[in-house]
């Protein structure tokens, strides 16, 4: 089973390498659900040379229906993400309907060229997602990263399991959101092919000295990182069990 690790940062990347993780999906803001990372990120992640790197294009938080100027910025960032060397970009989009955006991603499709196509969460929020994975198939798509259009991947599983047992050999649904440790083994045994999770810990916040002021909200804001030892008992258990 493939074991795509969702992070934020340098160490998280080193530390699901160390897990034994197979691949990254490199975001930023993942308290919102993950946004385009930034370039010095995605530049420093794939100069690691170590987990194939896939960059999440996403320019904001919210819905999936993105303006004319936001659609400019993710096809910015899918050219920026091929020529820095990442081997794959993660996107999404509706249209005002919530069904497939079907001639953007054609276009998003062609734009990221050789690299491996993720359509991500987008897919929780259509209408029609039956016929969204056909167009997907027919789009050339590799992967649909889903939760079985509920807010956990447990939540969803009888449809992320119907959904793989009628497309699964066309394109890989690789179940995500609150994938841990206690609940892996339900979806191995279902036969996914892949499965998506951040495994992070929060970090032990700094010590701050005297005069500063404590109150302000942004020194308050966790940090997490994805936690190789977390990572670890879980690559463990879904690759051998």
């Amino acid at each position: 089973m493939l074991v795509e690790v969702c992070v934020a940062s340098l160490a998280s990347i080193t530390n699901a390498e160390l897990a034994g993780a197979n691949r990254i999906e490199l975001c930023s803001a993942l308290e919102v659900g993950g946004l385009t990372p930034s370039a010095g990120l995605i530049k420093e992640a794939v100069a690691l040379n170590s987990l194939p790197i896939h960059c999440l294009i996403r320019p904001r938080q919210g819905h999936f229906y993105f303006s004319q100027d936001e659609i400019k910025i993710i096809e910015y960032n899918i050219q920026f993400a091929a020529d820095a060397g990442c081997s794959g970009v993660v996107v999404g989009a509706h249209n005002s309907d919530f069904k497939l955006d079907y001639s953007l991603l054609k276009k998003w499709k062609a734009l990221a060229g050789e690299m491996y196509c993720t359509f991500h969460r987008a897919f929780d929020v259509l209408v029609e997602p039956e016929q969204a994975l056909e167009q997907l198939i027919d789009l050339g798509f590799d992967c649909v990263l889903s939760s079985g259009q509920f807010e956990r991947a447990e939540e969803g599983f009888e449809n992320l399991r119907k959904w793989n047992t009628h497309y699964g050999q066309y394109i890989t649904i690789m179940p995500g959101s609150g994938i841990n440790i206690d609940n892996c083994l339900l979806f191995k045994q279902a036969n996914f092919k892949a499965l998506h999770l951040s495994g992070s810990k929060e970090c032990t916040p700094m010590v701050l000295p005297e005069g500063v002021n404590h109150s302000l909200s942004f020194l308050n804001q966790p940090l997490k990182e994805s936690d190789a030892g977390v990572l670890k008992k879980f690559v463990q258990k879904v690759k051998t069990s």
